[in-house]
């Protein structure tokens, strides 16, 4: 009877123990624990220590509030880094091709971190708050994107996330799954292995046009001066021909003029003044010059003004 008495007491005494054991729980500074009442929300306790719960009846959800939670978008961790060999990835594409501006692929992941700020929240408003992150950043994303330029999209990452960021806080907090996004981060953007060829073919036939653009502007900027210059000299020279030929001109008229008025008084030796000026000149260019009279008796009569005694 002894015996009995004392294995219910052992029993008793390891009961209440498991008891008390159960209904106490620590809490650091950083965490809160949800408390849940017959499968129900009862309370949000975030005193750091001891706490306690009523035994089976009490369930506890620990979260930390204060740690910062990394989300991979695009692409997943399969790997640690080790002293002796890198980290592993795999790309999940569905997530990470993207539409740009003018129907151009790219491919890019992303990180966002986040914060617990309603343990409450966090722990019943969503079945999966990681899977909603994603829906929420990839809606975000793809809406920034295909307002971007290729080249654009390329080289400006971190203004890209910097626009995405506070975007996607207003839509997470629509949603009241009890987190804060703390920082988005794009890790990398680049093109499709396919098409990156393509690409860079692209770029050189670019780099190709614009060093012939170059060179013509160089080549225009050393030839326009002395364009410009040949141009003045040739304008120069012209005025000076034309002004040649204004005085020559005028003082044609001025010794027509005088001619006309000595004409005027003497008409006869004029004329003959006139003529022998004119037979001057027009001898002056002749070889050999022959002086012809026709006597009355019809015999003709030439002297060779340019031969000399003896040839």
């Amino acid at each position: 009877m002894k015996s009995s008495k004392i294995i219910l007491a052992a029993i008793a005494v390891v009961f209440v123990a498991i008891v008390l054991v159960s209904s106490v729980y620590m809490l650091d500074n950083a965490e809160a624990a949800v408390v849940q009442r017959l499968g129900k929300l009862h309370r949000v306790e975030t005193n750091a220590g001891l706490n306690f719960r009523v035994p089976l009846i009490d369930s506890i959800h620990i979260v930390n509030t204060n740690e910062i939670y990394s989300l991979q978008y695009g692409y997943r961790s399969e790997g640690e880094a080790t002293t002796t060999e890198a980290a592993t990835y795999r790309n999940v594409e569905n997530e990470s091709i993207v539409l740009t501006s003018g129907s151009y692929l790219i491919d890019l992941g992303a990180v966002i971190q986040y914060r617990i700020t309603d343990p409450a929240a966090y722990t019943f408003e969503v079945d999966d708050v990681e899977g909603t992150v994603r829906l929420a950043f990839e809606s975000v994303l793809r809406s920034n994107i295909q307002n971007q330029l290729l080249d654009e999209a390329l080289i400006n990452k971190d203004s890209i996330a910097q626009e995405i960021m506070p975007d996607l806080a207003r839509k997470i907090n629509s949603y009241n799954v009890g987190i804060t996004i703390t920082e988005v981060r794009l890790t990398d953007v680049l093109l499709p292995k396919d098409v990156q060829f393509a690409y860079d073919d692209v770029n050189i036939a670019s780099n190709e046009k614009d060093a012939l653009r170059s060179q013509a502007t160089r080549y225009s900027n050393e030839m326009l001066p002395k364009a410009r210059a040949d141009a003045y000299e040739m304008i120069q020279d012209a005025e000076a021909y034309k002004a040649e030929k204004v005085a020559q001109a005028r003082g044609d008229v001025e010794n027509f003029n005088q001619v006309y008025e000595r004409y005027a008084v003497a008409k006869d030796i004029t004329r003959t003044r006139l003529y022998i000026e004119t037979m001057e000149k027009v001898l002056s260019t002749v070889d050999q010059k022959y002086v012809i009279d026709i006597d009355n008796d019809n015999v003709l009569k030439f002297l060779p003004l340019d031969m000399r005694g003896g040839e």
